[in-house]
């Protein structure tokens, strides 16, 4: 558990120095220990192929000055003010789950990892009247799974693992709720996955957001963050299915990776692109080229 405290202590220093633990931060993770700088490249490049070569040092530079900047933030979440939150998250957009009228509104907020994402799950529990439930996969680190689970539900919200969803929904669906999840993740091997062209490439989308999307008929929204600038973002709030069973699961996938991308377009040095998001390739492929001996891939750590 030496991750949660130390995480603590770092969470209970003011924001601004640490900013400056940031600049530090991202300076060794760029130009030291060159933190998965080759997979931050190809992934840059794959998605991005026209770009001059200037871009890709001028947006790869901006990835780990803002990785490193929202890195703190995350941290700084567990202890942040609601007052502050709100002031330093706007909302646009969001009143079909702020009415204060009647029952309230569910639905389904589907987000990526770009911008702020911990602050988005916050500021999405405060805004919601609906019971808010937040879906994650737990970390690997006991410590570090603590202090996330204790920031992410600090304003109210309950916190499902994705492997439980299923079962949650199920007993909880005779109250309207509203559910969050970043969808943008690669699913596992046994994972069902929808298949589509996005960043410019074959790009795997696991089925859960369209499975939810069954069980509870809610309305499906997608929240699209931006950085207005250091500490500051504003999310608004997009409709993606407003009627429940409009579009089938495959479309509402298709959907979703349309959105992720126009969103990661528009500020592409804010996506996680340290990620090894295109980790598993099409079946098709693996079909067509089968490794020998000598091309057998190793396991990620």
């Amino acid at each position: 558990m030496l991750t949660y405290w130390i995480y603590r202590g770092i969470a209970a220093l003011p924001l601004r120095t640490s900013y400056g633990l940031a600049r530090i931060f991202a300076w060794l993770t760029e130009f030291v220990f060159r933190y998965r700088i080759k997979t931050v490249d190809s992934n840059l490049r794959n998605a991005f192929p026209d770009k001059p070569e200037a871009w890709y040092a001028q947006t790869r530079h901006a990835f780990y000055q803002q990785f490193a900047e929202v890195a703190v933030e995350a941290l700084y979440a567990w202890r942040i003010p609601k007052e502050e939150l709100e002031r330093r998250m706007t909302l646009k957009g969001w009143e079909p789950l702020m009415s204060e009228e009647g029952t309230p509104a569910p639905g389904i907020i589907l987000a990526l990892h770009h911008t702020n994402w911990e602050w988005l799950t916050q500021r999405a529990s405060l805004a919601a009247r609906a019971p808010f439930d937040g879906v994650y996969k737990p970390l690997h680190d006991q410590g570090a799974d603590r202090f996330a689970l204790e920031s992410r539900g600090k304003f109210g919200g309950t916190l499902v693992t994705m492997k439980s969803i299923g079962k949650y929904v199920l007993k909880a669906r005779r109250a309207n709720r509203v559910l969050a999840l970043l969808a943008d993740q690669s699913p596992g091997k046994k994972e069902v996955a929808y298949w589509t062209d996005f960043l410019n490439q074959p790009t795997a989308f696991f089925m859960g957001p369209a499975t939810l999307a069954r069980l509870t008929r809610y309305p499906v929204y997608f929240a699209r963050t931006r950085r207005i600038s250091r500490g500051h973002y504003e999310a608004e709030l997009l409709e993606l299915c407003a009627t429940p069973g409009s579009l089938s699961e495959d479309e509402l996938i298709e959907r979703y990776a349309q959105m992720s991308e126009e969103a990661i377009r528009l500020q592409p040095e804010s996506y996680l692109w340290s990620n090894r998001r295109w980790k598993l390739k099409p079946p098709q492929a693996t079909r067509e080229t089968p490794p020998d001996d000598s091309d057998v891939v190793q396991p990620n750590p």
